[in-house]
């Protein structure tokens, strides 16, 4: 008995001295909870070790036990952690982000080794790029979780704030370490296949399932189409990365050398592969551009993972830490292919008093299918959702899920949950909403648009107004809109009511109807100016120029025939009844005429190649290109057959486009070009449109008066540039203010023939002169060039303009200052 005894102590004595001791867990980000993945794990006092996977996991089988495991990871703190002598330990760590100071590099004599790396992969880049495919489809889970951090102590201490923490004190799974309160306020799971095609380049997801929670979130249809992978796209392989509307510059496009340094580290086994690991480095620390690792297979030299930061340094506002993790894989047809993705955005407080925000997105992809092209006419819509993209179980997502949700996670839908509920947080955020899109929801209505709901001018006197439309929970076939405002000067009623059938939303097709009585001003008309609040509402307040009372009726029929090919007719009758001293000649008869009516038949097309649209509950939205201009064709035709006192035609001409010039920054243009056919008076001219007031706008010439000049030939040039951070970054102390420099160059060539010159008399009937317009030469351009700062406090922009042209006319203004407000990032 004894001898057994014996021996079975002495196995387990042998078991525990010469055995593998497993040690596992998991590296985690303590202010965020995210898994910190390609963490270094080592035992004190050693050199070499292994990295965490994506997740953040790391397994280590080892027969030598140390008595410290150690985790560190560039942009943290390292943290240490004692080890016992037992078989299997599992140890979680949670690291602290710690300011990353960019140092000198000093090298030892010849080339730093790292760059033969980068070269050797920068010139395989067209090789691994994954838009070399001919075409290539994917099955994508997405997660995307939104929450309010940062919640400072003063924060926490108003009255609205403390009744929702006290709800969610319980929930201990939310709290940080410090025990620092994260209130999150969105979560989202997706699942959807991608689609791409080259040449023609065209893109298409569609959502397949979608599960969409979030505070002041009341219909998830238009939330489902941006909660994809189309707009969670980061691909090394090409020269600039846009991310929040911004292009960053890859560690390994055509120009690394201009913008990083590099430090070869070490070789290392990622997988099965042997990779090099480089630490990679903005030269300038204000610029767009990386920091972090990168790691490259030694075989090929394609690109195995990365693992990179924006710096809080780079010259960007509000943004206190963005970070990309990505794992590739090769596909059949040679090209890599990112197989999970996780971003953060952390957005700082804007000030002491307010929270932060911090943002997290997450995919992964399989199913890879490659070089099978589908036909153009399959790529009819940027993003679809399937008709039961919300009906979906929960055993569902247990088994499409790559990995089940953590227990922060879960803990977060619970507070998603209890927040919509709690009243204070749904009036906050129903405020927000209508402040931001002018409409109020109130069950099945829509109270807005709040613009409308007051002004002042010399005219009407106090305007008072109130308006509503329908909304998606009344009908998603119909929209029925309308509003009704009364001054107590003028004391005149205006009003507008409309409706809008959506017979297709496939294939965008709408027909409506509107009619409408409303005060405008003759080249300030509310029609081309909505798409500019600020300075329309500007422009409408004080004195009016030249106010006309226009009532319009029109039927309007629109298609989107094939992707970004958007057609839209109509048939438009109005009338014009000046409130100023106007009288033009009658066509034909040369009998003084005040007032006219146009009777017009307008066709337009619009064709944007790579535009990304979406369907907002009911209307159309556009997301802009990614790298094609956008060109409209419009055509007008009056119809004296219809009662038109006018015979005239239009056509006009319209290309936006905006370009990536690199270091440069961005650039963007507009050519507008124009001719009318047929005599007119001068409110049916182009009348170009001057900029008066004290803000800046893009859709003006900013030197130019209020109808200082009108045209029926023009065609003009507006181009403005934004240097991002382009020779600023390189002054000592402006890189610390993080200011921008901004430019504007404006060009307008235009005339009026002698017909529509004589068109308008220059005495009236009562013998008083009249009012009429100024004329471009037909051999001298309009010219006005600006420069200016913007990002001042963040917040301010300051233009200063210079007429260079016209500058012998009594009004005219050879310098200007507009200034404007903006949020930018």
């Amino acid at each position: 008995m004894l001898r057994f005894l014996f021996v079975g102590f002495f196995f387990i004595w042998t078991s525990v001295s010469y055995g593998q001791f497993i040690l596992k867990g998991k590296v985690t980000d303590a202010e965020t909870g995210d898994p910190i993945a390609f963490a270094n794990v080592y035992f004190k006092g050693k050199t070499s070790g292994i990295t965490t996977d994506f997740e953040g996991n790391y397994f280590l089988k080892t027969s030598s036990l140390g008595d410290t495991l150690r985790v560190s990871y560039l942009g943290y703190t390292t943290q240490s952690k004692a080890l016992s002598k037992t078989l299997e330990q599992t140890l979680n760590f949670q690291l602290w982000p710690e300011a990353f100071e960019l140092g000198t590099f000093v090298f030892e004599a010849g080339e730093n080794p790292a760059f033969e790396v980068i070269r050797q992969a920068v010139a395989k880049r067209g090789t691994y790029d994954k838009r070399k495919i001919q075409a290539y489809q994917t099955k994508n889970y997405t997660k995307i979780e939104i929450d309010i951090d940062n919640l400072s102590e003063s924060f926490n201490k108003r009255k609205s704030v403390r009744s929702v923490t006290a709800v969610l004190d319980s929930i201990r799974e939310l709290r940080n370490e410090e025990g620092q309160k994260i209130l999150p306020v969105f979560f989202s799971e997706t699942v959807s296949t991608f689609y791409y095609r080259n040449n023609p380049e065209l893109r298409k997801e569609i959502i397949e399932k979608t599960k969409v929670t979030g505070v002041g979130i009341t219909d998830g249809s238009t939330t489902s189409q941006i909660t994809g992978s189309v707009f969670q796209e980061y691909n090394f392989y090409k020269n600039w990365l846009q991310i929040l509307n911004k292009d960053f510059i890859s560690p390994i496009s055509d120009g690394w050398k201009t913008y990083y340094d590099y430090d070869l580290l070490e070789d290392v086994l990622v997988g099965q592969d042997s990779c090099y690991k480089l630490q990679v480095y903005p030269r300038r620390e204000q610029d767009l551009a990386f920091t972090g690792t990168i790691w490259i297979k030694k075989d090929d030299y394609s690109l195995k993972q990365v693992d990179l930061t924006i710096p809080k340094a780079a010259n960007l506002n509000f943004v206190d830490r963005i970070k990309i993790q990505q794992e590739l894989i090769p596909t059949d047809a040679g090209a890599l292919m990112p197989s999970k993705t996780r971003v953060l955005v952390k957005i700082a407080q804007i000030t002491d008093n307010s929270a932060g925000l911090l943002a997290k997105f997450y995919t992964a992809t399989d199913s890879i299918v490659v070089n099978q092209p589908l036909e153009t006419s399959f790529f009819d819509q940027a993003v679809i959702l399937k008709p039961d993209f919300n009906q979906v179980s929960v055993d569902y997502w247990k088994n499409r899920r790559p990995d089940p949700l953590s227990e922060e996670e879960l803990a977060v839908l619970k507070m998603v949950d209890t927040l919509k509920k709690i009243p204070i947080i749904r009036f906050y955020s129903e405020s927000l909403k209508f402040f931001a899109t002018g409409y109020l929801p109130v069950k099945k209505l829509d109270l807005g648009p709040w613009t409308e709901f007051g002004n002042y001018n010399n005219v009407e006197g106090l305007r008072l107004g109130f308006g509503m439309r329908t909304n998606y929970s009344f009908s998603n076939r119909f929209l029925v809109e309308g509003y009704g405002a009364y001054g107590t000067v003028d004391e005149r009623w205006k009003f507008k009511v409309g409706a809008n059938w959506i017979l297709s939303r496939k294939h965008w097709t709408t027909v409506g109807v509107r009619v409408g009585k409303e005060l405008d001003q003759v080249g300030l008309e509310m029609e081309n100016l909505e798409g500019n609040s600020i300075f329309l509402a500007a422009s409408r307040f004080g004195t009016l120029r030249r106010p006309f009372v226009a009532t319009s009726q029109r039927f309007t029929f629109q298609r989107e025939f094939f992707k970004g090919f958007l057609v839209t007719s109509s048939l438009n009758k109005s009338q014009f009844d000046p409130l100023f001293n106007f009288y033009y000649y009658e066509q034909g008869l040369k009998a003084l005429r005040t007032s006219f009516q146009a009777t017009e038949i307008r066709a337009s097309i619009r064709y944007g190649r790579d535009e990304i649209t979406i369907i907002n509950d009911n209307s159309r939205a556009s997301l802009g290109t990614i790298k094609w201009p956008i060109v409209e064709l419009n055509y007008t035709k009056g119809l004296p057959s219809l009662g038109s006192s006018l015979d005239y035609t239009k056509l006009n001409f319209y290309v936006y486009h905006r370009i990536n010039l690199g270091l440069l920054g961005v650039g963007r243009y507009e050519i507008d070009a124009g001719k009318i056919w047929g005599e007119v008076p001068y409110p049916i001219l182009e009348n170009h449109l001057g900029n008066e007031t004290l803000f800046y706008t893009t859709a003006a010439f900013n030197t130019m008066s209020f109808n200082e000049f009108a045209s029926d030939r023009f065609v003009s040039l507006r181009y403005r540039q934004s240097f991002e951070g382009f020779l600023f970054n390189s002054i000592p102390l402006v890189k610390k203010l993080k200011w921008r420099m901004v430019g504007n160059a404006n060009v307008l060539m235009g005339s009026v023939r002698d017909q529509n010159i004589l068109n308008t008399p220059k005495m009236g009937p009562d013998g008083r002169k009249l009012e009429s317009f100024g004329r471009l030469d037909p051999q001298v351009p309009y010219v006005e060039l600006g420069y200016g700062i913007e990002n001042i406090f963040r917040f301010f922009r300051v233009d200063f303009f210079h007429r260079m042209t016209y500058l012998d006319r009594t009004d005219a203004r050879p310098f200007q200052v507009k200034v404007s407000a903006q949020v930018i990032l």
